[in-house]
């Protein structure tokens, strides 16, 4: 990972400074605790004995949405009274370089930042973004996703983006155990670890003010109709995620890496989404662990038809083969 040096401008890579923050205790034990650092505070108690601090200003939430070169993903910026909260950085530098644009006309400090999973179009822009003396938060997978990925995802994409695909990367280093919080500008930031599902390591993350709270589930669901990315072949695991968080999430606004916000009517489309593609892999397929040109070819065609002029429509191909391997793998066929 690429150390940077020199002083940054808006919209530059910026130089981390060394953070007061520790990802391990004195003790050794891999947990997070509070440091001394105005403003922020974490808590990794759960249960009756979790506290927090009264929150009682409400924050308001900017979107930044990319084009469809850079796959139409969101990145968040929870604004509160003391500060502004990014969750997830973008893919490119030009939509890093926008977002940074747009945190600094708020005109209030950046807190943190959160990665709700390790996929280049949420973490990539971070070194453009978050100053280096600004904490990164995410779960240990998340981070060591990241770690394992991100110079072969580089090696594998910057070929198509030039430029635009960024030559240096920053792994979260502030690891949140599942089900913990941290206090950032009056509003708390519950991480929750999801395991596999659309990536490698998924997490979403709860935001509460008052009686203000709302969800970032990353691309735990593509809102608006888009395809979905499912070439890291856990679309089975992604069912039993989608499941589990209908009910944990219900009533709450769900804020996606991928379209507009909605409720957990996005995670019954998704799960939709789900059942088409295996049901057609598994069909067209017939057992096999890949899937010839032809047959992905029908597969486009058929998820063509079950959500017409979706954009994005190059992913359902791409995954073929990891579906294909997976439930050949499962016995699903």
């Amino acid at each position: 990972m690429t150390r940077l040096s020199s002083p940054a401008v808006a919209g530059e890579p910026i130089r981390r400074q060394p953070s007061s923050w520790s990802r391990r205790n004195p003790h050794g034990r891999d947990r997070l605790y509070p440091a001394r650092r105005s403003g922020v505070c974490l808590d990794t108690r759960t249960g009756p004995e979790r506290q927090v601090d009264t929150v009682t200003a409400r924050f308001r939430i900017h979107t930044y949405s990319a084009g469809e070169t850079g796959i139409f993903v969101n990145s968040y910026l929870i604004e509160t009274a003391d500060g502004v909260v990014l969750i997830d950085a973008n893919l490119l530098v030009s939509d890093a370089r926008a977002l940074a644009a747009r945190l600094a006309a708020l005109h209030k400090p950046l807190l943190g930042a959160f990665v709700t999973h390790p996929h280049p179009d949420h973490f990539n822009g971070l070194p453009y973004v978050v100053p280096d003396d600004v904490p990164v938060y995410a779960t240990a997978a998340v981070a060591k996703v990241i770690e394992e990925s991100a110079i072969a995802k580089r090696e594998q994409w910057q070929p198509t983006y030039g430029d635009e695909w960024p030559d240096r990367y920053r792994v979260p280093e502030n690891l949140i155990p599942s089900g913990s919080g941290v206090v950032l500008g009056g509003a708390t930031f519950t991480v929750h670890d999801v395991g596999p599902a659309e990536s490698h390591a998924d997490s979403y993350i709860l935001a509460e003010a008052g009686e203000q709270r709302v969800a970032f589930i990353g691309d735990l669901a593509f809102g608006g109709g888009v395809h979905s990315y499912m070439t890291d072949g856990h679309s089975g695991s992604w069912l039993t995620a989608l499941d589990r968080l209908t009910g944990e999430l219900a009533g709450l606004p769900l804020y996606p890496g991928h379209g507009p916000v909605g409720d957990r009517g996005l995670l019954f489309d998704q799960r939709k989404y789900l059942v088409m593609y295996r049901e057609a892999v598994r069909r067209i397929g017939s057992g096999a662990a890949e899937l010839t040109d032809a047959q992905k070819d029908e597969l486009s065609a058929v998820l063509t038809e079950f959500l017409p002029d979706a954009p994005l429509a190059w992913l359902v191909p791409l995954g073929a083969d990891p579906v294909a391997a997976e439930l050949a793998a499962s016995g699903a066929v």
